[in-house]
């Protein structure tokens, strides 16, 4: 398999319906992962990245319907103490609402929705990493992860077949 980008591999989601850029240095726990149906798949990543540990945990489900992207951000929001506020960013035939959370100097992160335009169904998005090396040294290292964090996130695209099988 080439890579899609340096350091990166193709992923397809399970479903079909979807797919990513994988990072090299990450892996999914065989607990981390669940299919049901081809309609509804939970994935959790693991990505060891030296200075800073994260994980990204992905929830596709089929059932979620255009025009209903408000409730799924207001059960996003619930997970966090303050309300995100959410960018929107459409490209081709998906939206994405996208947020960045800080929760101190160390541990950081983006929660989003990623939804289909074209058909129903959409994918939660939750990126958290930790730094763990002092706390000077997080200022660069967060710079950085939020830029490769962010070009995780805009690499999950629909695919063609998730058009074709409704």
């Amino acid at each position: 398999t080439e890579e899609t980008r340096p350091g990166y591999y193709p992923f397809l989601s399970g479903t079909g319906k979807y797919e990513m850029d994988f990072p090299i240095n990450a892996t999914i726990d065989p607990h981390g992962y669940a299919l049901k149906d081809k309609e509804e798949e939970g994935l959790f990543i693991g990505v060891d990245a030296g200075k800073m540990k994260s994980s990204i945990r992905l929830n596709f489900s089929s059932l979620h319907e255009k025009g209903r992207e408000d409730t799924t951000l207001g059960m996003i929001n619930q997970q966090f103490n303050d309300e995100l506020l959410f960018d929107e960013f459409t490209s081709g035939d998906s939206t994405l609402y996208l947020s960045y959370f800080e929760e101190d100097e160390t541990y950081f992160g983006y929660a989003g929705f990623l939804q289909n335009e074209s058909d129903d169904g959409g994918i939660s998005i939750l990126y958290e990493s930790e730094c763990i090396v002092s706390k000077e040294e997080c200022t660069e290292i967060i710079a950085k992860g939020k830029d490769v964090m962010k070009q995780q996130i805009e690499s999950i695209h629909f695919t063609e077949q998730s058009k074709e099988s409704e």
